[in-house]
């Protein structure tokens, strides 16, 4: 059947209307009727009007950590002045039945103002915020620069009020699923060949590429291809499933979580983390893991954090593990998203 166009920016396909919640493989739970608002939300966001924030004599997003979305909340800071951002659900997600309810792209008009104070309490968080017009938003995303940090404080919250997390065992995938993740994914794939193209296309020594939780592996083996007779690929991952299913193409994949990495010390040349992300792993595991993950990596080797979903770790958190942050945020097309290459010093 013929795929409709995916975006990630609010505005629905043609011919297709919000349908069902997935928070797992299609079959499961049913979606709220508030995602079936975010054409409107999108809309609004587009025209500046932040009616439904307002209250009183000034505006505030609130969300709640279990029945919300806290995780669509996200700040940076341009010449000295925090903004805040407000993303919409990921289409791949409200119109595909694709897991995951972000997608990390962000577009000017998730911008929505100038912070003013946040605060969280035992069920969520709010955020008072100055708006912006539509020139102010479309100013202060431009200035976003490769090493803008863009951060999402705010984690969504699983039933038992923990940060919602992924199965113990690992997701499982069928071919429906590996489709719906490689499709989701391909402008991280794009950018990532762009970046690393011209620095490896011409390379005459073996690279080792390692990714923890490699999925259906095609992300590690479309990385491969800007040099496949120089690029190892070694994948690793929680389910059996995903493991069996990326053997078909990586040259070295093993099960396993990634706080036990499979690389030995110091063997890794590139490491990609896509998995230390919110809806994924807590931010206390996310800070536990990479130390671990580092540590598999050359001296002067290369690490990349990136996903689908926001990175649960900032700045600090690489420095403390020795990484040298040379970028935080991509841009490519009419969008930004998080993307951090950092590396290990000698």
């Amino acid at each position: 059947m013929e795929r409709l166009p995916q975006r990630c920016d609010g505005e629905a396909p043609a011919t297709e209307q919000p349908g069902r919640r997935r928070t797992g493989p299609p079959g499961t739970s049913l979606q709220p009727p508030r995602h079936l608002q975010e054409p409107r939300i999108a809309a609004e966001l587009k025209r500046g009007d932040f009616s439904r924030w307002q209250q009183g004599r000034g505006y505030c997003v609130q969300e709640e950590f279990i029945a919300g979305e806290p995780a669509r909340i996200f700040l940076f800071r341009i010449s000295e002045r925090w903004h805040v951002g407000y993303k919409t659900l990921s289409d791949y997600f409200v119109y595909h039945d694709t897991p995951g309810l972000l997608c990390s792209r962000i577009y000017w008009h998730h911008v929505v103002g100038r912070l003013d104070t946040f605060r969280t309490s035992d069920t969520g968080v709010r955020v008072t915020f100055h708006p912006l017009d539509v020139t102010g938003r479309r100013a202060a995303f431009d200035a976003i620069s490769s090493t803008t940090p863009i951060v999402h404080p705010f984690a969504t919250h699983d039933e038992s009020g923990l940060e919602e997390t992924s199965p113990p065992d690992g997701w499982p995938v069928t071919e429906e699923r590996a489709d719906s993740l490689n499709v989701a994914e391909e402008h991280l794939r794009r950018y990532t060949r762009d970046l690393f193209g011209p620095l490896l296309s011409d390379a005459t020594e073996s690279i080792t590429a390692y990714d923890p939780a490699c999925s259906t592996g095609h992300f590690l083996a479309d990385f491969a291809g800007i040099n496949p007779a120089r690029i190892r690929t070694v994948g690793q991952d929680l389910s059996r499933e995903m493991v069996d299913y990326a053997a078909r193409r990586l040259d070295e994949v093993h099960v396993g979580d990634a706080f036990d990495p499979a690389p030995a010390p110091g063997t890794v040349d590139v490491l990609f983390c896509r998995f230390l992300n919110s809806e994924v792993v807590s931010t206390r595991r996310a800070r536990e893991i990479l130390p671990r993950l580092v540590a598999t990596v050359r001296d002067g080797g290369t690490v990349v954090l990136l996903g689908h979903s926001p990175v649960l770790l900032d700045v600090f958190d690489l420095e403390n593990v020795g990484l040298r942050v040379a970028q935080t945020t991509a841009r490519q097309d009419d969008y930004v998203f998080q993307y951090y290459v950092c590396h290990k010093a000698a």
